[in-house]
């Protein structure tokens, strides 16, 4: 990220103020002005600013090399050091832009979490707790692993290691109804076409229509009998990026899924299941801490899922709600509301999704879903306007055959050409 960040930074001061502001937070845009956009909806953006001074900046510089290299390699994390006059569009659920053209802030700290007004504090000892209460979460980075943190971290890793130890007896009925209702996505909802899950899948992705220029990625699936997922591959370039290896017991439940990066380096997710929750336990050369719990309601449905930090943090919670016939119909986390709706009870899949801001509970974008004869239509809307629409083609089995992805402009950005393979 450091070197990403600095990147940024050099391409940020290129874009002059070119008109003045009152205001170095605002929701309308600079007339005339160059926009530089930070389009990074529902990621965290951390933009540090100053006019490049010799003077009174050493504290504000060293925190921002803090952040930088505390996310050096965390992609939903950004963090940019302006240090020249810019105008910044934030494209979250609404625009606004950051006006570095006020002498009087000599440097200062931007935060965006993708989604509402992002904020702003200019006092460099207020950096660390703003981002902490504002995220809710810890600032971990190798400043702060002080002995105590260690303690802290080293006792989490303990009671991982002891629920990687721990034993349940899983029953054929305990796994149905898991596989069945959980509705996670290790056990999507059942695939009404077992011909597209039966073999290999290979996803190619092309800049093009006529798909004569080659994206550099392409995605291969292979299936069990069963139709659930044996091995997933990601190949950039022609070479082989990542590989994930699925076992599974003798009752169809995941027992782990063995990574593989491009390096050849080998980590484990192990699954542990018990009586109202199942862990996913992450296991590398370095680390033994839970990654995830999903939490059981009596009718083996997610109720609710923690996300976990490699520290043991818990740095995500989302509770989820179902109507009869065990479809989601909310998701909540800490500032977000989704809301699904369907379009008849025979329908597994919804036809819309609205997101609401927590805060203020505002509609922030709906996501539609239909189909016209033998295409589905996925459109993400912000009001009247179209942030971006795919457009999935099946074959005569009900497989997906291409899928058309078109960004705001309705340029078609990417596509992917699906095969299968038995």
């Amino acid at each position: 990220m450091k070197s990403k960040s600095n990147l940024i930074g050099a391409v940020l001061c290129v874009f002059l103020l070119t008109a003045c502001s009152k205001k170095i937070l605002t929701d309308n845009p600079e007339p005339d002005a160059t926009l530089y956009e930070i389009n990074h909806k529902e990621d965290v953006s951390l933009v540090f600013f100053d006019h490049n001074q010799d003077d009174g900046l050493e504290k504000h510089l060293n925190i921002y090399q803090r952040f930088a290299e505390a996310f050096d390699t965390i992609q939903d994390v950004h963090v940019f050091h302006v240090n020249e006059n810019c105008v910044i569009e934030f494209r979250n659920y609404g625009y606004y832009y950051f006006n570095n053209h006020d002498d009087k802030l000599k440097s200062g700290m931007i935060l965006s979490n993708g989604v509402d007004k992002p904020i702003l504090v200019t006092n460099a000892d207020k950096y660390i707790e703003t981002y902490e209460s504002y995220f809710k979460v810890p600032f971990n980075d190798k400043v702060y692993y002080g002995k105590l943190r260690k303690a802290e971290i080293a006792e989490r890793q303990k009671e991982s290691e002891k629920e990687l130890k721990a034993k349940f007896k899983v029953d054929q009925n305990y796994a149905d109804n898991l596989i069945k209702n959980s509705n996670v996505s290790y056990y999507p909802k059942t695939n009404a076409f077992l011909s597209c899950s039966a073999g290999k899948v290979t996803a190619k992705a092309f800049r093009d229509s006529i798909k004569t220029t080659k994206s550099f990625m392409q995605i291969e699936t292979l299936y069990d009998k069963n139709g659930l997922t044996k091995q997933y591959s990601t190949i950039i370039n022609g070479v082989l990026y990542s590989e994930d290896l699925y076992y599974r017991n003798s009752y169809h439940l995941i027992d782990s899924i063995v990574r593989k990066n491009e390096n050849g380096e080998k980590s484990k997710d192990v699954f542990k299941y018990g009586k109202k929750q199942f862990s996913i336990i992450s296991v590398d050369q370095k680390n033994v801490m839970i990654a995830k719990v999903f939490h059981l309601n009596d009718k083996f449905q997610c109720a609710k899922s923690e996300t976990v930090n490699g520290s043991g943090d818990v740095v995500g919670v989302t509770f989820f709600e179902y109507d009869e016939f065990g479809r989601i119909v909310k998701e909540v986390n800490a500032t977000q509301k989704l809301v699904y709706e369907y379009k008849n009870d025979q329908e597994v899949f919804y036809s819309k999704m609205k997101i609401y801001s927590i805060k203020d509970n505002v509609l922030l974008s709906e996501n539609i879903r239909y189909s016209e004869g033998n295409k589905d239509i996925f459109m993400s809307k912000e009001g009247n306007k179209i942030l971006s629409k795919t457009v999935s083609s099946n074959n005569p089995n009900g497989c997906t055959k291409t899928v058309y992805n078109y960004n705001s402009d309705n340029k078609l950005s990417e596509l992917y050409e699906y095969s299968y393979e038995n």
